[in-house]
């Protein structure tokens, strides 16, 4: 928005500043409000949940905040993302009032709060875009668009429950979030026309760097339901902008496979009541690497992103071939 104010140009330099205008303004944001931000509980049922007890956590306000800010600076403005931006803050909002509450929110009450906000999302969507079709590398399905409503408020719902699962080791979302943003932020560079969309993941990069500079294991904050479920939102809401929505799956996909496992199995065992369903995995899958296979927080953070880094090369590859 500064650049149709002031007499500079749009271009790839004003890119470049409002990432590290994005890194500089939430580095020193989670600096002087790290003191002020509830302190973690520990989880029950997490490997090694009790090392969080005490933690200041809810950094995802910070951070959630600091994106959202630059968005409407740097970026340029256009009325879908600002409505965006604003579900963004209603998601992060929702997640760090859940943060600081001494009693955890109830699993219904989350729910229905993330299906408002994503339905929302997907007819922001379908009123600003003429795309409501499932493709993927060539294959495409045209859907009515009331279909097409229910099917991106599912993703964008299912994104938000898969990262809130995996935030659960120090520097794992945070860092393969960062690999999913940077290869959506190619495909738009690809897609030669959504170079603010590109801006836009490269800043939220960049706001998460600044927050792992805290976080990496052994953390000093944690993002807390504040950041997670709006990393959910944030991936979900850039797929669909890719208007190829099944590139969320390979594209997020150690996410989708880490939380997501964990999720299935449990609806599972309560639907059937068989409750040995994959006994022998522990969900989330960062929990059974940690505790069935012995590897530290630092092993699964590194090896997880390089799981997505070549799965994203793929993607991409894939993607410059069909070209």
């Amino acid at each position: 928005m500064l650049y149709s104010i002031f007499p500079v140009s749009y271009s790839l330099s004003w890119a470049l500043v409002s990432v590290l205008a994005a890194f500089i303004l939430t580095f020193f944001a989670i600096r002087i409000g790290i003191a002020r931000l509830p302190k973690d509980q520990g989880r029950k049922h997490a490997v090694n949940g009790d090392l969080a007890i005490g933690k200041p956590r809810g950094a995802g306000l910070i951070f959630s905040i600091c994106c959202v800010l630059v968005f409407l600076v740097f970026v340029p403005f256009r009325w879908e993302y600002a409505i965006y931006c604003a579900l963004f803050l209603l998601e992060m909002l929702s997640g760090y009032l859940d943060d600081r509450s001494t009693t955890s929110w109830s699993e219904l009450k989350k729910g229905l709060l993330d299906l408002a906000i994503c339905l929302f999302a997907a007819g922001t969507y379908l009123a600003f875009n003429e795309s409501h079709s499932l493709a993927l590398f060539g294959w495409s399905l045209a859907l009515p668009k009331w279909l097409f409503l229910i099917v991106a408020t599912f993703v964008l719902w299912i994104s938000i429950n898969f990262t809130n699962c995996t935030d659960g080791v120090d520097g794992l979302l945070g860092s393969v979030s960062i690999v999913s943003l940077a290869t959506f932020a190619a495909i738009f560079l690809l897609m030669g026309d959504s170079t603010d969309l590109a801006q836009m993941c490269f800043v939220f990069i960049a706001s998460l760097l600044a927050y792992l500079m805290f976080n990496a294991s052994p953390s000093l904050i944690i993002m807390g339901d504040a950041g997670s479920r709006t990393i959910g939102i944030f991936l979900g809401v850039m797929a669909l902008k890719t208007y190829n929505l099944m590139y969320f799956i390979p594209v997020v996909l150690v996410i989708v496979l880490d939380g997501g496992i964990g999720l299935f199995k449990l609806l599972f065992i309560r639907l059937t009541k068989i409750k040995g369903f994959l006994k022998s995995v522990r969900t989330p899958l960062h929990d059974h690497a940690r505790k069935n296979m012995g590897w530290s927080d630092t092993q699964v953070g590194f090896r997880f992103s390089i799981l997505q880094i070549l799965i994203s090369g793929i993607c991409v590859a894939a993607l410059l071939l069909r070209r």
